[in-house]
């Protein structure tokens, strides 16, 4: 079946309807018109009938121009008869012409070159049928009441008919009206050529104007079937620029109502996608993280738990002297130290995780906090040779759980110390700006690449490159030590971060000062 298109659909209709109007017009022009417009022309013979006994019986003769300009709009022959003579005649010098002889007393012109003194000899040449009803009133004869007042037809030849009317004025007083039929029906078949002809000329305006037609009501159509296409491949950057105002611009302005929303669906969609997909790589990577992070432990726990297992058996069966029993006893010692502070880790860790971590916050002096810290790494720090250098304010009062505060130097020196390579140096200052002290740990060595900074912070996760390659690492290596600092650090409501610097690293936290307490509040 052959699929038409809506501009060829529409054209069709508009030429086929046109085609059908036309052929009803014709057919209509070609039964119906003859009898309507003799139907019309009867009618206004009466109504003449009509007007012009008005005129006679009020203004008599005196009324001749008035009839004169009737009977010449009518286009028929008229004769007023009154008391058996010929009193109007429309013909010109108001003669019946029947012949050419003369005229004799009733203004009557015979034929056939004799003169014809009587109406009887005038019958004998078979005149027309209103003549004949004409001198049937001249001799008196009154006519058939059944024609009084009606139009009728007859046809003396083949080639000639009339519409003949008797119509009594008063009494021995009456109009006859003829009008012949051959001019009535040569303007019927003008009229019926020149519908005929105009009609198709009006077909052929009609096929162009329904082919224009056509092309502008689906010109928009077609460019909304594109906008819906470009919709239907997910492209929303189209968007209907028509300023109609009709069903197909609202139409027009739905869709790119529609389409506005389903871009910014789509690309709500693709947003929330992309943090999904995020959240689904960062629940991988925590996976993967708790699974290195698993085997780190347990590959942490193996090794001392081998180290105790191996010199507890030798203390037990060997026989072995005192020096060699104190040197066995220092080294289970070192490494149940080595579990208990990565067994607090994951316990510290697990408890910031839950929302179970509380601080103590109260004002306390840094700077004990810090000669504490020098005493417990002078030992690891003369040992890997390195350099620390304090650069703290004689006074440093702060606000904060010192425990934890403790807690976040101490993974702070720890994580410096065991990137700090022999002979190199490990700086720690301390900034006072507007309330907020920042404290600095630099330690010189290898910077740490850009796309692990943020990373670093994360627990579990450990940075596999050169900067943890070839050192010899003492506080650990499982990943916790920054992830419990970004904690306690939050937990403070305070901030942290880190900067390569030149020729190393500065890690980085701020603290809350003391508040002042007013000398006069405390008299």
């Amino acid at each position: 079946m052959i699929s038409l298109s809506l501009r060829t659909k529409v054209c069709l209709y508009v030429a086929g309807f046109t085609l059908l109007c036309l052929m009803t017009l014709l057919v209509a022009i070609g039964l119906g018109f003859d009898p309507y417009f003799y139907e019309i022309k009867k009618n206004n013979m009466i109504q003449a009938s009509h007007e012009i006994s008005r005129i006679y019986q009020k203004e008599g003769m005196d009324g001749e121009e008035d009839i004169d300009e009737v009977s010449q709009n009518l286009g028929a022959d008229v004769l007023i008869i009154d008391n058996s003579r010929l009193v109007y005649s429309s013909r010109p010098g108001r003669r019946v012409l029947i012949g050419p002889v003369k005229a004799n007393e009733n203004n009557i012109v015979v034929a056939v070159g004799k003169e014809k003194e009587s109406v009887e000899e005038i019958e004998k040449l078979q005149p027309p049928k209103h003549i004949q009803e004409m001198l049937d009133l001249l001799k008196g004869e009154k006519p058939d009441e059944s024609e009084i007042d009606k139009v009728q037809s007859y046809q003396p030849s083949k080639n000639f008919q009339y519409f003949n009317l008797i119509y009594r004025i008063r009494e021995h007083t009456y109009l006859l009206i003829s009008r012949p039929v051959a001019p009535m029906q040569e303007s019927i078949d003008i009229v019926q050529s020149f519908i005929f002809t105009f009609g198709f000329v009006w077909l052929a305006a009609a096929v162009m104007g329904a082919l224009l037609f056509a092309n502008r009501l689906t010109k928009p159509l077609l460019e909304l079937k594109r906008l819906s296409a470009s919709m239907t491949q997910l492209d929303f950057s189209k968007k209907w620029h028509g300023t109609r105002k009709d069903e197909i611009g609202q139409l027009g302005s739905s869709l790119n109502m529609l389409s506005q929303q389903l871009n910014t669906a789509l690309n709500a969609l693709k947003e929330s996608n992309g943090e999904l997909q995020k959240q689904l790589n960062k629940a991988k990577e925590v996976e993967h993280m708790r699974k290195s992070f698993i085997s780190a432990v347990s590959h942490e726990l193996k090794t001392p738990l081998a180290i105790i297992q191996g010199y507890a058996e030798g203390l037990d069966s060997l026989d072995v002297d005192e020096d060699t029993r104190q040197r066995y006893c220092k080294i289970i010692h070192s490494e149940t130290e080595k579990m208990d502070s990565l067994v607090k880790d994951l316990l510290n860790l697990s408890r910031l995780e839950t929302g179970s971590f509380r601080l103590e916050m109260t004002t306390f002096d840094f700077g004990a906090l810090a000669d504490e810290a020098k005493e417990r790494f002078a030992n690891t720090l003369s040992h890997k040779q390195i350099l620390m250098e304090w650069n703290l304010p004689e006074e440093m009062a702060v606000y904060g759980d010192p425990e934890r505060v403790d807690m976040i130097l101490t993974n702070l020196l720890s994580n410096a110390i065991d990137y700090t390579g022999a002979g190199r140096k490990i700086v720690i200052d301390a900034v006072s700006q507007e309330g907020i002290y920042t404290i600095c740990i630099y330690n010189q060595g290898i910077q740490i690449p850009e796309e692990y900074q943020k990373r670093i912070w994360e627990p579990f996760y450990k940075v596999d490159t050169s900067r943890t390659r070839n050192l010899q690492r003492t506080f650990g290596g499982h990943g916790l030590g920054l992830g419990i600092v970004s904690a306690l650090v939050k937990l403070h409501g305070q901030r942290y971060g880190m900067r390569n610097e030149t020729d190393g690293v500065t890690f980085w936290f701020t603290l809350a000062a003391a508040p002042q307490v007013d000398t006069a509040d405390r008299a």
